[in-house]
């Protein structure tokens, strides 16, 4: 009986009848890398300890750096001190994080910050192989200051 399973199993496999599974136990997915503008307070800090939580790599784009540093030293959050509100500002920013994590594939906070931060990213994308042009997921927050 055990001589001929793996040919019973390599038949059902070219059948249909046996799938393969996608994921493998004990084998985390590629993290993700999650950027949080204004990441510190309110809805948008617990969107970035969520992301955390669910082994994300998580950038957080704020002016508060007491509060920053510590989500970075408490959570292994990435800050970034920065005015969301200024474009000039969160593109140097933007720069140095793209050359760090080599993309975003999510975008957290408001959303003309949210626009801002995707234009940057796709202007750097041209210059990078087609592997790493991936399409990126923005989620709108429309009030930072809710608990």
């Amino acid at each position: 009986m055990a001589d001929n399973y793996l040919e019973r199993r390599m038949e059902e496999l070219r059948s249909g009848k046996l799938q393969i599974k996608k994921s493998i136990p004990g084998i985390r997915p590629k993290a993700r890398r999650v950027l949080v503008a204004g990441g510190c307070h309110g809805l948008a800090r617990e969107k970035a300890l969520e992301f955390r939580k669910q082994g994300c790599r998580v950038a957080v784009f704020d002016t508060d750096e007491a509060a920053g540093r510590r989500m970075a030293y408490e959570h292994g959050i990435r800050f970034h001190r920065v005015d969301i509100e200024d474009e000039i500002a969160v593109s140097n920013e933007m720069r140095s994080l793209l050359s760090a994590w080599r993309g975003i594939d999510t975008i957290v906070g408001r959303e003309d910050i949210c626009n801002i931060i995707s234009k940057n990213i796709s202007n750097w994308k041209e210059s990078l192989p087609i592997a790493d042009k991936s399409d990126i997921e923005i989620v709108i927050i429309s009030d930072f200051n809710q608990a």
